[in-house]
């Protein structure tokens, strides 16, 4: 769901579980690497003065994660792609790009206790995939926002972010909400805690995407709402759905021309053995 604003990863598993009294609320250590599936989809629609213009994108992939030591502030981590499939493009000009050479290699990074992952070092990755998307986006908030402390009894607490990504545009985007839990449910089979974070999006940007007339400038606003799927016996994220909307202008300096743009997203993310 919407990759320029938020991507996704998802999660950790609580070293010696087997032995934890009551449920986990807290970022530990992982036992072992989990493997999650990630398929984000978006369309964004450009009102032009030649009629509609549509971008859609999408990706599904395949991200194992390994949650290390606490450091001062943050937990150590490392992710690589087993798998990455991207399409990005307009009506006319879709493509498809994989992981390549990239794959199997680790991005290395720290984890905040928002559920923020910052990406540190970054294995080389094809040009081609460097113009349509940034890989080291997809691992931002891929964690979802614990209770501070692992307060169980918190009624919610804030959820913020914020990032900068890198491809043939610099586009900042960030995410101003609140978590808050919201009942069990069985996810895939199993017990799970819900979360949901609801909240704000906003992202500006400007650079030379392959296509256009020049450069290109952009802002937008909206909403987002993701649900959580918490196993709090084993420390696990299960997996999360997204939704996200948001409108704003693009503007082309070069022709003095402002065009209205709308987005729409969603993004699943679920734990595979």
């Amino acid at each position: 769901m919407y990759r320029h604003l938020c991507a996704a990863l998802a999660a950790v598993t609580l070293s010696g579980c087997a032995g934890a009294r009551g449920p986990v609320y807290e970022y530990r250590p992982s036992e072992a690497p989990l493997r999650y599936q990630i398929n984000d989809h978006s369309d964004l629609l450009v009102q032009t003065p030649m009629g509609d213009q549509h971008n859609r994108d999408s990706t599904i992939a395949i991200v194992v994660l390994d949650v290390g030591q606490r450091t001062a502030d943050a937990h150590e981590v490392s992710a690589f792609f087993e798998t990455l499939d991207i399409w990005a493009g307009g009506d006319m000009n879709q493509q498809h790009l994989e992981g390549g050479d990239m794959l199997g290699k680790a991005f290395r990074g720290t984890l905040s206790d928002q559920g923020m992952i910052s990406v540190s070092e970054a294995p080389e990755m094809p040009s081609e995939l460097g113009e349509a998307t940034d890989p080291a986006a997809i691992f931002a908030d891929l964690l979802l926002p614990l209770p501070p402390s692992g307060d169980e009894s918190a009624e919610s607490w804030p959820h913020k972010t914020a990032m900068t990504v890198e491809t043939a545009m610099t586009v900042n985007n960030s995410y101003d909400g609140s978590a808050r839990f919201a009942g069990d449910t069985t996810w895939n089979g199993q017990a799970a805690r819900i979360i949901v974070s609801e909240g704000t999006i906003t992202s500006s940007g400007r650079g030379y995407p392959p296509g256009a007339p020049g450069e290109i400038e952009f802002t937008m606003s909206g909403t987002a709402t993701t649900r959580y799927f918490w196993d709090p016996q084993r420390g696990v994220m299960l997996g999360s759905v997204s939704s996200a909307k948001a409108e704003g202008d693009l503007d082309l300096p070069s022709m003095a021309m402002t065009m209205p743009i709308s987005f729409t997203g969603s993004k699943e993310v679920r734990l595979v053995r």
